[in-house]
């Protein structure tokens, strides 16, 4: 064999499979250490205040000195620290400031004195800038009507420019239940994902238990559909930040919500390999989704870079995964062979279109409203192949109860209901391969006299004899 070969069909796999596997022994128990030493931003929750208010700002940059600020605010030189001002109106306790971007580093000054900086954020002692694209400064009456000086560093990323897209000065819970109102429908699309990803198990268990073959195609795909819908939920609501309106956690937001789109490449690959079968195309997607997991966590721990700056790697697998998907299904179009599959080959090319301009999206403005359309998308989806897998899950059951009809006809006798000459020869030879014990008998039964029976009386009476003794 050739030795290129060799390797892509003998070592390769066998790599892959053996980092992936000590890669989650060695994840899940960094994960566990890493839950206590996580450092993040927090702020304090205040009480409600029914108000919302909008300042004029002032920036001082590299571009602009002391001009009014217009948002969304980027850098177009390479230095990304600037300082924005204004004037504070009348405060109140409960009082805090909102800024919606990506930064580094976030400092505040009112009157000249330091009031708020920002923590370094940090993984397991590992600095990271994940998660950080907001910021909350809380503010009290003190400060009512003095001079605040923001200092702000942008996040240098080759993925997109970062920006200073909103500043919002109100309190905490009025600004909870003002974000939920606005992104009601990401909730909702999360909540029908863990719906899909709940019914998408139960109907797994349902295939896995009631199928000779226990781990068939549709349980796999079921199984794996599950996980697809359950890890969308996730990345919907921590990238959307709902999370972190109730636990504080913006950090903690940051690494789910990255963790769950690494991982749901790789759920998505096993998915088309028990949705399609295992071909060349999807075992090397496979593989490069797994080792995409290794390798970014291995240069994260190691300092090389950061969680965010290796999104492009995951990105170009989900395009490929794209490719893949829109042209077996554009096959398959051609192919028509049920209401079903025409329904979920166009659904998959709708699904795969979306998510590739998602992607287009997300690199141009990682800021945008890119993750509105990916949850459509998913929901979609997800529905579409659920409803699929029901047809197909019923069709199955359908299916082994005729087998299991038809089994039961070519073993009974149609005249008594007893077993027949078939289902003996199988007993004869199930006892040619049981060990039996010594007061083990068989007894034949011979009837007598029934040619005379048929003869005389007819077939009918002779049936009717054949009938009266099995009874007995």
């Amino acid at each position: 064999m050739n030795p290129f070969l060799k390797f892509y069909y003998l070592v390769l796999p066998k790599i892959s499979k053996i980092a992936w596997k000590i890669f989650l022994g060695i994840f899940s128990l960094l994960v566990i250490l890493s839950l206590f030493q996580i450092k993040d931003n927090t702020f304090t929750k205040n009480d409600f205040v029914n108000e919302t208010q909008y300042l004029e700002w002032k920036i001082s940059s590299a571009e602009y000195s002391n001009q009014t600020l217009v948002l969304p605010y980027t850098s177009k030189k390479s230095l990304n620290d600037f300082t924005i001002t204004t004037t504070l109106p009348d405060l109140n306790s409960t009082s805090i400031l909102i800024l919606q971007c990506r930064y580094e580093t976030v400092t505040v000054k009112i009157d000249g004195n330091y009031i708020y900086a920002s923590d370094i954020a940090t993984i397991a002692g590992i600095k990271t800038s994940i998660g950080k694209s907001q910021c909350f400064i809380p503010l009290g009456k003190e400060f009512s009507n003095k001079k605040i000086e923001i200092s702000i560093q942008l996040q240098e990323s080759k993925v997109s420019k970062s920006s200073l897209t909103e500043i919002i000065l109100t309190s905490r819970n009025t600004y909870m239940i003002q974000y939920l109102r606005e992104n009601i429908l990401i909730f909702i699309s999360a909540i029908l994902l863990i719906v899909c990803s709940f019914g998408s198990f139960v109907f797994f268990l349902l295939s896995y238990f009631g199928n000779k073959q226990r781990f068939n195609a549709l349980s796999r795909s079921l199984l794996y559909l599950a996980i697809v819908s359950i890890l969308t939920s996730i990345w919907d609501l921590c990238d959307s930040h709902i999370i972190s309106l109730f636990t504080d956690k913006v950090l903690l937001d940051g690494i789910l919500s990255h963790a769950s789109l690494l991982l749901l490449a790789v759920a998505f690959a096993c998915y088309m390999n028990a949705l399609y079968g295992e071909n060349k195309i999807i075992r090397i997607i496979t593989v490069i989704s797994e080792l995409n997991v290794v390798v970014q966590f291995a240069v994260f721990v190691l300092g090389i870079k950061d969680i965010s700056e290796l999104i492009v790697f995951t990105h170009l697998i989900y395009i490929f995964e794209i490719i893949y998907v829109v042209t077996v299904s554009i096959k398959n179009l051609y192919k028509y062979e049920s209401s079903e599959k025409l329904f979920l080959n166009i659904g998959n090319i709708l699904f795969a279109t979306i998510i590739f301009v998602v992607i287009i999206m997300y690199n141009h403005n990682r800021d945008g409203d890119y993750f509105k359309f990916s949850i459509m998308a998913f929901i979609i989806y997800c529905i579409m192949q659920i409803s699929v897998s029901i047809v197909r899950f019923v069709k199955m059951i359908k299916k082994q109860a005729a087998l299991r009809e038809a089994e039961k006809y070519a073993f009974t006798d149609q005249l008594t209901k007893m077993d027949n000459r078939r289902a003996y020869s199988v007993f004869k030879k199930h006892l040619g391969s049981t060990t039996l014990t010594e007061d083990f008998n068989v007894i034949y039964f011979d009837l007598n006299g029934l040619k005379t029976i048929n003869d005389k009386l007819g077939h009918a009476a002779g049936d009717q004899y054949i009938i009266g003794v099995t009874d007995i």
